[in-house]
């Protein structure tokens, strides 16, 4: 395998442009005498006063996309309301109309219409009076008028030594974008061809990608139209795109202030036969037929979701989720929108019709839309169609930009892959020193084919033969042996899970959610304390392996029993794990072979005995070798946070001091570290307080980092999209070099944070750091690959990179592979089973790729090496006991972000980075 020593970030470095501006937009404000009208007669909400000006937001979303959808010249749209804010801005390049007032008055009504009639709506479902009054809400439109639409017109400079300003971060990628599709700018996908031995014949052009516009909440976005369409073998036909996304960015510590322009390329799937899903909104886009439609028209996006029928009946419909495609239907005609049941069920026909018209709507594809939505295009896109449309993007903005300069390579020994085997067996020391009194696990089985592969695997775990595995013993009842391991006292106990993996009964007629909820969950934690409760207390640490069906078995997820059962085996001390029933033996789609079981039951052994104990070894060479680290005490901050919430929910701090193998937790509730697994305990308690302020944040992890700094070295984390909400003394604006402040006005005394060092991550979310490829220095052009590597700037002496090894679940796709062009690679093998090598195509093939994580050593001692902290801060992700593969946070990170799932809903813990394939 090829061992990279450079690494191109996908980032472009934007030209400075005072003398000529970047572009001209008119910008809008949403006008303030129709948001006071509607705030106090139609959205209504208490205020301390008459001057209180913090309006509650007005539900303007539909209105804003439904305009940007419909209208080929607004860039993009705010949807606050909120005063001094760009509702909207329009392009204003040469040649560009004049929008047309009237038009945008009648947008504006009727985008409110829909969203009042949706709340009014959902008032009703919850068995909740209707909140708006549509006869005053009538009323109010009827007094907007175009005059009220006033604008400015704005040159968007890029200055030399400045940042943009906010509503710009969102202005300039899509003026970019928009630019781009108007001049017609396109990617020449070619490839060499090559000889039978192995040598280049002629270039070749496999495919050109042209680019439309799609409506985006995150900077601009691209896909590649026409779509391509890869036919199968039966004469299928599997349409795909490739996308392209550009957002601003900026740096943090840099004096020169640089504007940067990030690339993510990806690929869109679009589905072609039923899809179905009723759990989660299948987003659709809509090819909108408006008449102001151009060639730089963006997609519109709109949700479709299933409708249950009447209670107790196998009843229901795909409905349309979102106000943006009755917004279109008002405004334009609903001959142009399809009936949402009719377009999952053969999206294709709305794709590509059969009258040869151009696609009315597109479904994208996604693994879960029905047992029948399948898609042979494989996922993800390789490092070959990454620099293969970076580099021709950056000749398309050769006047504005340039790509920023290649990482360089910094050696950093990292802990080798451990087999299996190696991972399976616990450190039993480690685990005695983590839980000194023993450990107590229950089984509560369904299948006693789970129940025995769980048996084994603990056995397995712990150093001890293999169990006699119950055979004629009474089932129903609940069996006790202690395990002699000769390193902590274990004992294992079995027992039926029967009604604690069963469905909860829901009340329907109860309409408040909480009430509802709490009213379904009472009976089942109750009966789960019955059963898991011992007659005489036990100094052991308890767990409990439970087998349970996912939450696809259940019909919602107010049915789903985990975090009640969760909930009521911590009040009593047990930390819970669990597993799916096994599948049907094989290797089609829903089964699993044997070995498949082994690798579930193991992973479920040591998430329980050891992510939930805070297992965690210590890099063997930690630093670098030109600045080695001696004994270092890691620390990580936490914010758990509601996703798609910006209100924080609990502060908390993970900490791995060097003596010891196991990590402590610090929470609010407590003045001391305890062991993390005592602090899961603690966090299961659905009473204890959760929801706190910024300021009690804030003060909080003061408070942490004051009594942390004795003196020793510390090493302090941060993961800046975590924290920055409630800490803006971390973002890149407000962050200041060998400083430290959580209230951006209120910074630690030097003398308070002795022995500190402060490293700021950030991760792919938000495209915060750039897609990449991989090359060697002096190589062939195009020859590239992915790097797995501690990574240097060599303009930034603070800022280093990590990018991991690949996990041994990713897909097989090749980095120098495509989705177009053929390359040179093995095709098979001979009778012999020798490798066969020819040309090749990876259209059908999963790629995977490392996202690129941001190390920036904030805060440092003056006579620091700051990349030997960023290279220890590289190493920990490796440091896992429970896992195999690298992680995409350091250890106590990881551990504090693992913390969400024990207080939320897996489908409500905030995410850390972004797929990417």
């Amino acid at each position: 395998m090829a061992t990279y020593d450079r690494l191109q970030r996908m980032s472009l470095i934007l030209k400075p442009t005072e003398n000529e501006p970047l572009g001209t937009y008119r910008a809008y404000e949403f006008p303030q005498v129709w948001a006071r009208e509607l705030h106090k007669r139609v959205f209504r909400r208490d205020r301390r006063n008459d001057e209180d000006e913090e309006w509650h937001g007005l539900p303007l979303w539909a209105v804003t996309t439904g305009i940007a959808a419909l209208l080929p010249h607004v860039l993009v749209g705010d949807s606050s309301g909120r005063q001094g804010k760009v509702w909207l801005a329009w392009n204003h390049q040469d040649g560009s109309p004049q929008p047309d007032p009237d038009l945008i008055v009648e947008l504006v009504r009727s985008g409110l219409v829909v969203a009042a009639l949706a709340k009014n709506e959902k008032a009703r479902l919850r068995g909740r009076p209707e909140p708006i009054d549509l006869a005053e809400l009538a009323s109010v439109l009827d007094g907007f008028k175009a005059v009220d639409l006033c604008s400015d017109l704005r040159e968007l400079h890029v200055a030399k030594d400045g940042v943009l300003r906010d509503a710009e971060y969102r202005i300039l990628p899509n003026l970019v974008a928009t630019q781009l599709v108007a001049d017609g700018w396109q990617v020449e996908h070619s490839g060499w061809e090559w000889e039978s031995d192995g040598t280049p014949k002629e270039l070749k052009t496999y495919g050109t990608s042209r680019w439309r516009r799609v409506v985006s909440d995150e900077g601009a976005e691209l896909i590649s139209w026409p779509p391509y369409v890869y036919e199968s073998k039966n004469k299928t036909a599997y349409p795909w795109s490739y996308t392209l996304r550009l957002t601003a960015q900026n740096h943090a510590l840099d004096p020169r202030s640089n504007n940067l322009l990030h690339v993510r390329v990806g690929i869109r799937r679009w589905a072609r036969s039923n899809v179905w899903d009723g759990k989660r909104a299948i987003t659709a886009y809509l090819f909108t037929p408006s008449p102001w439609a151009n060639t730089t028209s963006p997609f519109g996006r709109a949700r479709m979701k299933w409708q249950p029928g009447p209670h107790g009946k196998k009843e229901g419909k795909m409905v349309w989720d979102d106000v943006l495609a009755d917004t279109l239907a008002r405004y334009t005609s609903r001959r142009y929108l399809p009936a949402a049941p009719e377009l999952a069920a053969d999206p294709y026909a709305f794709f590509k019709p059969a009258d040869g018209k151009p696609p009315l709507v597109g479904v994208p594809f996604r693994d879960g839309l029905g047992k029948h939505a399948k898609h042979s295009v494989g996922k993800g896109t390789s490092a070959r169609d990454r620099w293969q449309i970076f580099r021709q993007l950056a000749t398309a903005l050769a006047d504005i930009a340039q790509p920023e300069e290649p990482l360089r390579r910094v050696p950093v020994p990292v802990r080798p892959r451990p087999s299996a085997d190696q991972l399976l067996r616990i450190d039993q020391p480690a685990l005695a020193r983590a839980v000194p009194d023993g450990i107590a696990v229950d089984v509560l089985w369904d299948t006693t084919a789970m129940r025995d592969e769980l048996l084994t695997t603990l056995h397995t775990a712990l150093g001890a033969p293999a169990p006699h595995l119950p055979q004629d013993q009474d089932n129903s009842i609940r069996h006790e042996y202690v395990l002699d391991t000769g390193g902590i006292n274990v004992v294992i106990a079995t027992q039926p899970v029967g009604r604690i993996a069963a469905a909860l009964q829901v009340d329907r007629a109860i309409k408040n959610r909480k009430d509802r909820i709490r009213q379904a969950t009472a009976p089942r934690r109750d009966h789960t304390l019955q059963r898991l409760r011992l007659p005489k207390p036990s100094k052991h640490q308890r767990f409990a392996l439970i087998e349970m069906p996912d939450a696809d078995a259940y019909n919602s997820a107010e049915h789903d029993p985990k975090q009640a059962v969760k909930a009521a085996a911590a009040s009593i001390g047990i930390l819970t794990q669990n597993i799916t029933p096994p599948k049907p033996t094989g290797s089609l789609p829903g089964q699993e072979t044997a070995a498949t079981l082994r690798q579930r039951a193991a992973k479920s052994v040591t998430d329980l005995l050891v992510r939930q104990t805070g297992l965690l070894t210590h890099p063997s060479d930690p630093g670098t070798k030109a600045s080695p680290l001696g004994d270092v005490t890691t620390v990580g901050l936490w914010v758990v946070r509601r996703n798609k919430e910006s209100r924080a929910l609990l502060p908390l701090a993970v900490s791995h001091a060097p003596d010891e193998p196991f990590a402590r937790i610090r929470l609010p509730h407590t003045e001391a570290w305890v062991p993390f697994h005592q602090g899961l305990l603690t966090l299961t308690d659905f009473d204890i307080e959760r929801r706190l302020s910024h300021e009690r944040i804030q003060a909080f992890f003061q408070e942490v980092t004051e009594e942390i700094c004795d003196g020793t070295d510390i090493a302090l984390l941060t993961l800046a999209q975590n924290l920055r909400s409630s800490c803006p003394g971390i973002t890149n604006s407000r962050l200041t070099a060998d400083s430290l402040a959580f209230d951006a006005d209120n910074a630690i005394p030097a003398d308070r944070r002795k022995g500190l060092r402060h490293i700021r991550l950030r991760t792919n979310v938000r495209d915060e750091t750039s897609q990449h490829f991989s090359f060697t220095e002096g190589g062939k052009d195009g020859d590239v690959g992915v790097g797995s590597h501690f990574w240097a700037d060599p303009h930034r002496p603070r800022h280093f990179f990590s990018t991991s090894k690949k996990p041994t679940t990713a897909g097989n796709g090749s980095p120098k592979g495509s989705r177009l062009e053929a390359h040179w690679g093995c095709i098979g093998k001979d009778e012999n089973k020798n490798n066969l090598y020819g040309m090749k195509h990876d259209t059908l093939a999963d790629v995977w790729n490392p996202q690129l994580l941001e190390l920036l050593v904030a805060c440092h001692s003056q006579d620091d090496d700051p990349a030997a902290w960023a290279a220890f801060v590289h190493q920990q992700r490796y440091e896992a006991a429970h896992f195999s593969d690298p992680l995409a946070l350091p250890a106590v990170l990881h551990l504090a972000h693992s913390v969400s799932e024990h207080i939320l809903p897996h489908y409500l813990v905030e995410p850390i980075t972004e797929y990417d394939g």
